[in-house]
């Protein structure tokens, strides 16, 4: 017994304990030219020596469409616990609609590959699952992680036309399809400071920025009020095409013209009928001119 507790008493040993979260790279719904990301925590249990993981991809078949953004030997520093490693997976677009199972091996090694003189190196290990499916079908789906709606100013009057302010309701949309997404169409309904008298019905009429699959963003609606600057109650519903998936109340705060330097609506904004006030005389302009041109050329060609 003593002798050999001599002998271990001149070695180093590495705490053992390595992790990683999750432990898969899963995925569905993918349809060709999807590209799909998922973050892997690789964590340690001793973060006071400098080390690397190494990895390998094992996926016969179709190898070349997964993609470590990091590098197949990420570094993982002195004091740093928790290292972020991301699977990027690129579908090609003539790839097979079936299903495809490989993995990814992770081990870790010193930094610079050598085991000190006395030193014993416990190199340790992580195996994530990777369960992709091609299929030959669009979702369209989208869930709604936040919203948030920023001040305004009123509208604005230039002679007869009204630029209606414009609302900028910020929506964090995660598209869990497997196409690029976004919301159709947000509607407001805008109450008074108490919520019972209704004072407008409105709708977004920008185009909303479209997310790409798998991806989490903020786009914006941009939508316009006639209201004066006053404290209202906005009652929201953001919708996929005809379903409703959200609706909620929140506060909208609409300040006298010219409180904040942002952007109203131009041209955009106005109403129907104002829009055709602008556009019916330049139009008429260009008739009568084309008609006199086309007539100069007709008595031309007879003459």
């Amino acid at each position: 017994m003593v002798p050999f507790l001599y002998l271990v008493s001149g070695l180093q040993f590495v705490e053992a304990g390595f992790g990683i979260t999750p432990p898969y790279v899963s995925n569905t719904s993918l349809t060709r030219n999807s590209v799909y990301e998922q973050k892997i925590l690789l964590v340690r249990g001793d973060p006071n020596t400098p080390q690397r993981a190494e990895v390998q991809i094992d996926a016969p078949g179709f190898e070349s469409w997964i993609e470590v953004v990091e590098g197949l030997n990420i570094p993982m520093p002195v004091g740093e616990q928790k290292v972020t490693m991301t699977v990027r997976v690129t579908v090609p677009p003539n790839a097979e609609f079936k299903d495809y199972e490989g993995a990814i091996r992770i081990r870790t090694v010193p930094e610079d590959g050598q085991v000190a003189a006395g030193a014993v190196s416990i190199s340790l290990g992580a195996l994530v699952d990777v369960k992709l499916s091609v299929i030959d079908r669009e979702i369209k789906e989208f869930r709604v992680r936040k919203v948030s709606v920023s001040d305004l100013n009123e509208g604005t009057k230039l002679f007869w036309l009204f630029f209606p302010g414009k609302i900028r309701f910020g929506i964090t949309i995660e598209n869990t399809g497997n196409v690029d997404i976004a919301p159709s169409k947000v509607e407001f309904k805008i109450y008074d400071r108490t919520g019972e008298a209704l004072l407008e019905e409105t709708k977004s009429i920008n185009r909303i920025k479209k997310v790409t699959p798998y991806a989490t963003e903020e786009v914006v609606a941009e939508i316009p009020t006639r209201l004066p600057d006053g404290s209202y109650v906005a009652r929201y519903k953001i919708y996929n095409g005809d379903e409703v998936k959200q609706e909620g109340d929140l506060s909208l705060t609409i300040l006298p013209d010219g409180t904040i330097q942002a952007a109203g609506f131009g041209f955009v904004g106005l109403s129907i009928a104002h829009k055709i006030s602008v556009l019916l005389p330049i139009f008429s302009v260009i008739i009568v001119i084309l008609y006199v041109l086309f007539n100069r050329r007709k008595r031309h060609a007879r003459s």
